[in-house]
C-alpha cells in the first residue's frame, strides 16, 4: 500500500449539504481518509496509490458534488 496524501480547496462557501457527500467518501475504496479542515475552506485526503490514481480521486470527489480544486 502507498499512502499518498493531497489536498482540496473548496471553491465556494462550504455548504451544509456537502456534509453527507463528505461521509459517504469515507466508504469508497482506495480512500483511506478524507478530512475537513477547521476553517471548512480545505479537505484533506489520504489515498492508497496501489488501488487509485490521482485522477480518480479528483473526479471521486466531484461525481460525490464537491465544488474543489486541488492545492499544493
Amino acid at each position: 500500500m502507498t499512502k499518498v496524501d493531497v489536498h482540496y480547496q473548496f471553491t465556494m462557501p462550504f455548504d451544509e449539504r456537502w456534509t453527507a457527500a463528505i461521509e459517504q467518501l469515507h466508504g469508497v475504496y482506495g480512500l483511506q481518509a478524507v478530512k475537513l479542515n477547521g476553517q471548512l475552506d480545505k479537505l484533506d485526503v489520504t489515498y492508497d496509490a496501489s488501488r487509485l490514481m490521482l485522477a480518480d480521486v479528483d473526479s471521486t470527489l466531484l461525481g460525490a458534488g464537491l465544488p474543489v480544486r486541488r492545492v499544493a
